[in-house]
């Protein structure tokens, strides 16, 4: 298979994700959320927990890591602060719900269907710059 196939937009890998998760029994309340800072590309529902999922793909063989690589340190940062906005706009009190942000690797490959992996709570939630969330208003 040509490696131009390999490459697909976003959107088609965020629609893959988001099919995958469903088929696990997750609610998709909204995809591509966001904030001034971020984005988080879905939010979802799972047996009272509310999912803040980053979804990253890459190539088998790339040699910048692997997607789960790829959600560093500051990319936590901005989707901990994105999912703080969330549940501000959305009127959600994160102290009675249960909250947990994970990640959706996809690795393409070159001559099989590309390989998708849900990374339950990749990361904890960071506060912004070592203060209090944004949910204070609580």
């Amino acid at each position: 298979m040509p490696r131009e196939n390999l490459r697909k937009t976003g959107s088609q890998m965020e629609e893959a994700a988001a099919a995958y998760l469903t088929e696990c029994g997750v609610t998709v309340l909204e995809r591509n959320f966001r904030s001034r800072t971020a984005e988080i590309d879905i939010v979802g529902k799972q047996d009272g927990t509310l999912l803040f999922i980053e979804v990253k793909a890459r190539a088998e063989n790339q040699k910048s890591g692997t997607a789960p690589e790829a959600v560093g340190t500051a990319k936590q940062k901005r989707i901990c602060r994105c999912a703080d906005y969330y549940m501000h706009s959305k009127g959600i009190d994160p102290y009675r719900t249960g909250i947990r942000f994970d990640v959706v690797a996809i690795t393409m490959r070159e001559d099989k269907e590309p390989e998708i992996r849900w990374i339950k709570n990749a990361f904890n939630y960071t506060a912004y710059s070592n203060s209090k969330p944004h949910w204070r208003v609580w």
